[in-house]
């Protein structure tokens, strides 16, 4: 019975990881109660709790086998597949990280099926979990390693998985810090101006969140320090510009915190460098709160991503 059960797991562990490798566009992975083990359905993959249960014990015990074997076709086909299914089910667990790491250091630099099947997997390890470090760190290593061959539509995918990770778990540092990784690593003025656009409707859409601010505020200070050193008046402006913008949006949402965090921090900033702000937007912000000036002249300038 014991033998039956593990052919099925295997089964099982062969499927899933074919389904990781092969469907386009994985929309989401959830765990059910059904009697079916695994439910593919319009790019929807559901596993029931049983087989998540199970399979995740059976494919820890059996990977922890067989990486003592010696290496060969079969055991080697089998580690990539348990590797494949482990990183899905328990992301948080770098071994299974550091394993696919290594199969694709035997493989070549040029291989770009190699790059674009890993960051797949990278993916779809955060449709389980989103709010997960190994994910983006597998990620980073593989763009990092495979820079030579890093397409903009390479990059265009990496930000779309951060933000279905940032809108499938609130606060989500991981994704904000890889999303700015992006930004810096492969720095260009397009790239640069189209995350400061969608910056903008994140920030309106998500207005309690301070992540997205925060990001935006760094967005700010890459731009200023790719800046021409004979432009620093457009370097000014663009605070100048993002302050009024913020006071737009506190006169709207008069009693978000982060908003205020946000505006705060933009101030000690333009302080700090000695930016005039415009007057009116001050004396507009004054209007709701005349607690304002003593409210932000404490706060701590801080541009990491909260």
């Amino acid at each position: 019975m014991a033998n039956d059960d593990n052919v099925d797991h295997l089964r099982t562990v062969e499927r899933l990881s074919n389904i990781l490798k092969i469907t386009p566009n994985l929309k989401s992975i959830s765990i059910i109660q059904h009697d079916e083990p695994l439910i593919l359905e319009e790019q929807h993959l559901a596993l029931s709790k049983k087989t998540f249960k199970e399979l995740g014990l059976f494919s820890r015990q059996t990977f922890l086998k067989f990486i003592k074997k010696e290496s060969s076709p079969s055991r080697d086909s089998t580690l990539d597949e348990l590797s494949t299914v482990l990183i899905v089910l328990n992301p948080d667990d770098n071994k299974y990280w550091n394993y696919r790491k290594r199969l694709c250091q035997k493989c070549s630099k040029n291989q770009t099926d190699k790059l674009f099947l890993e960051l797949k997997l990278s993916s779809c390890s955060l449709k389980l979990k989103p709010k997960c470090a190994e994910p983006f760190n597998h990620a980073r290593w593989l763009l990092t390693n495979y820079k030579e061959i890093v397409s903009e539509q390479t990059i265009i995918s990496q930000l779309k998985m951060c933000e279905d990770s940032a809108e499938s778990y609130k606060h989500n540092y991981y994704s904000w810090i890889h999303r700015l990784w992006l930004v810096k690593t492969f720095f260009n003025t397009k790239l640069l101006e189209k995350e400061l656009e969608w910056s903008k409707g994140w920030v309106e859409s998500h207005i309690s969140q301070f992540c997205g601010m925060n990001y935006r505020f760094n967005l700010l200070l890459i731009s200023s320090a790719h800046q021409n050193l004979d432009s620093n008046v457009q370097k000014c402006q663009k605070f100048v510009d993002e302050v009024s913008y913020v006071v737009d949006l506190v006169l709207f949402y008069p009693g978000t915190e982060s908003l205020w965090c946000y505006l705060g921090l933009l101030l000690y900033y333009c302080s700090a460098n000695q930016i005039e702000c415009e007057e009116s937007a001050l004396f507009r912000v004054r209007a709701i709160d005349n607690r304002f000036s003593r409210r932000f002249q404490k706060r701590n300038f801080n541009p990491e991503i909260a």
